[in-house]
Formats: structure tokens, sequence, C-alpha cells
């Protein structure tokens, strides 16, 4: 059999290291989706809108950081940016301690975003930098799969935790799990880019255009995934569902198996085809979710949710990548990231708004499928068809420009 050139080869010792990076990182953060409504809700006597609130502000704050934290991306090297983002999630999570208030968990929410604005975006552009041209749909989809697994897991620890220990013991495991986070990312390589004369930190225009029209349906898309991760463990305790970590594990399971099977489709049908998948998925999911309060539609709705799901974030960033030129691909992702958090933060402002105003959660869900419906809507328009040429935002992938020392 014939070796694979290295220059195609995908999984790599640094490759690796990077994907147990965000494997710890995701698995760290990913605690705080069970700890964190459960001790606004329990232990500090919260709402549902402080629920919400809760969830939502890290990726309202993340995204208010998204693009100075792809300029510094791309200047300072990703490994800087990556070592960053764990040691402030660290203290961000460290700091639950001594949170006694809906108001200094929200404090520290807001810390914690700044945190995945720095990992996220690091993380991103050093896949994309050691994936070959041709594999990058591919890298996505296992980079994407790790984060699920991690989102899964997460819930599940923090809940075993609770019941068995105390929140502080949740705040401290989730602490040590990021700063290992931190550790693995000494192995990415820096790829500081070369920044040409003249080039401002604040680039104009601010928002990529590579990242627009992608970016503008996961922004309205995730709203659904944003609806469903502030009130599933909730939910399944509503509805009677004993540990209410296996909603989490069960969409995570189903999200993970498509990530991996259908790792080379993303690069074969195209964004426009893989996308219209995920949210018709979604909505469908979340519709189920809304109308069939029992525990079996709790777990039907979550594993078609799941399987939409699987499908829309490689796609879309696969597509941003490729018209970035490899100069500004951490401004890009930047931009196109910042859309994960605009959906994720005020979709969980606004599913909390909802669910205490106009019924409850499956008003939330409700809400969530409705925006599936409508970025369906927008994808339909804005992406390019399959086999069209050029890209979604009209340009074509610049000449790769030569890293700095």
């Amino acid at each position: 059999m014939t070796e694979r050139p290295a220059s195609e080869r995908l999984i790599t010792p640094m490759f690796a290291a990077l994907l147990m990076a965000c494997l710890w990182y995701f698995l760290g953060t990913g605690m705080m989706l069970e700890a964190i409504p459960r001790y606004v809700r329990t232990a500090l006597g919260g709402t549902d809108s402080g629920v919400g609130a809760a969830i939502g502000m890290a990726g309202l704050a993340a995204a208010l950081l998204r693009l100075p934290a792809g300029t510094l991306t791309d200047r300072k090297g990703r490994r800087w940016v990556l070592i960053l983002g764990c040691a402030v999630a660290s203290v961000s999570i460290l700091g639950l301690l001594a949170a006694h208030s809906v108001a200094a968990v929200l404090g520290f929410r807001l810390l914690t975003g700044v945190a995945d604005a720095a990992f996220f975006v690091g993380a991103t552009a050093a896949m994309q930098d050691l994936a070959p041209d041709e594999r990058r749909g591919e890298a996505t989809s296992y980079f994407s799969a790790v984060a699920y697994v991690a989102v899964a897991l997460g819930p599940v620890l923090a809940e075993w935790l609770i019941k068995r220990l105390s929140f502080d013991v949740v705040w401290l495991v989730a602490t040590g799990l990021c700063a290992v986070a931190g550790v693995l990312s000494l192995r990415v390589p820096p790829n500081r880019q070369v920044t040409p004369p003249g080039v401002r930190f604040w680039p104009k225009p601010l928002l990529h255009p590579a990242a627009r029209a992608p970016g503008l349906v996961l922004v309205i898309g995730l709203m659904g995934f944003a609806s469903f991760m502030t009130f599933a463990a909730l939910w399944a305790t509503e509805v009677g569902i004993a540990r209410a970590g296996d909603m989490f594990i069960l969409w995570a399971a189903g999200a993970f198996t498509l990530r991996v099977l259908t790792a080379r489709l993303h690069d074969r049908m195209g964004a426009r085809t893989t996308t219209s998948i995920a949210l018709s998925a979604s909505a469908v999911g979340l519709t189920v979710l809304a109308t069939w309060p029992t525990p079996t539609g709790a777990y039907l709705g979550t594993i078609i949710m799941a399987c939409g799901h699987a499908f829309i974030f490689p796609a879309l960033l696969t597509l941003v990548v490729e018209t970035a030129p490899p100069a500004e691909r951490g401004q890009a992702v930047g931009t196109f990231s910042m859309s994960f958090d605009l959906a994720f933060g005020a979709g969980g402002f606004l599913a909390g708004g909802v669910a205490q105003w106009f019924g409850g959660i499956p008003a939330a869900f409700g809400f969530g499928a409705t925006a599936c419906g409508v970025a369906l809507v927008v994808a339909r328009a804005v992406l390019r068809r399959p086999g069209a040429r050029g890209t979604a935002t009209g340009r074509r992938p610049r000449e790769r420009m030569p890293e700095a020392p």
C-alpha cells in the first residue's frame, strides 16, 4: 500500500495535540451547561430569564471579542492566543467559587466569553493551518466532533459531581481541565503571519467579506441550538428523565457519529446542500421537543436535531476558509465565529425571555424551530449553488502569504 504523502496527511502529532487540547477545554467549559443553570436556579433562586442570561452572557461577550481575537491570532500567533484563552477560562471558572449572586455569576460568565473568543479562534485557525487544502472540511468535522464529545461528557460529569459532592468541586475540576488544555496548546505551531505595511489592527471593512454570508446563516440558524442548550437539562427533569445528562449524551452521540461517518461529504456536497439538511432537521427536532413533553419526545427530538446539526458548522466554516487568504484567516474565522457567539448569546437571552413570558420551555423550543426555518430561507438565498464558480462572496482565494519567523 502506498504511503500518503506528508503534504496530504491530516492526522499528525501536532494535529492530535490540538484535538486533545480542544477536548479538555470544551469538556471543562461544557460542564457549565449543566452546572450554571442548576446553580442559578437552585442555589441562587434565579428565574428562567436569569438562567438564559447566565448561559447567554458568555456568548455575547465572546461575540464582541471575536474580531480582535482574530487579528491577534494572525499577528501574535495561534499558540499565544490558545494559551491566553485557557488561562482566562481557568480564572473565570475558578472565580465561581466566590459567586453568591446571579450578578456575580454573570460577571464571571462574561470573562468566560473572553476566553472562548480567544481559544476558539486560535484553535480553528490552527486546525486549518495544519490541514491539507483538499481536506479542510474533513478536519473541521473531526474538530467539531471532538467538541461535541466534550459537550456531551461535560454536563454528565458536572451532574455526577453535583449529586455526589458539590458545585465547588465542579468549578475546581473544570478549572483544572482548562489548565491541561493550556499545556497541550504548547505543541501547536505559532503560525504568526506577516503583517503587510500599513495594515491596521481593526481591519476595514470590519467584518471580513469571506464570512458575511455564511455568518448570517449561522447566526440565525444556531439560535435553535442555543434554545436547546439553554434548557435541555431543565427540560429533561420536567419530563421525567432521571439523568439530565442523557440528553446531552444522546445529542452529542448523534452529531459525533454523523460527523465522523460523513467527514469527507462536506467537501463533496457543498455548503448550500449540507446547510439546508442541517437546518431542516434542526427545525423538526425542536418542534418535536416543543410539542411532545414526554421522555420519548425529548429523546426523539434530540436525535433528529443532532442529525441535522452535524452538518452546518463544517460546511460553512470550510466555505469561509477557502475564500479568505491565509494572512487573513484569523480575521475571517473571527468574523465567522462571532456569529456563533451572537447566536448562542442572543439566543440564550431570547429563549429565556420567551420561556418566561410565553409558555415555558416548550415555547423556547418553538422559538428555536422558527429561527431554523428562517435561516433555511436565508441560506437558500445567499449561499452559492453547487458547481457555481467562485465563492459565496464572489471572491476567489488569494495567493498564500509567508509566515513570520
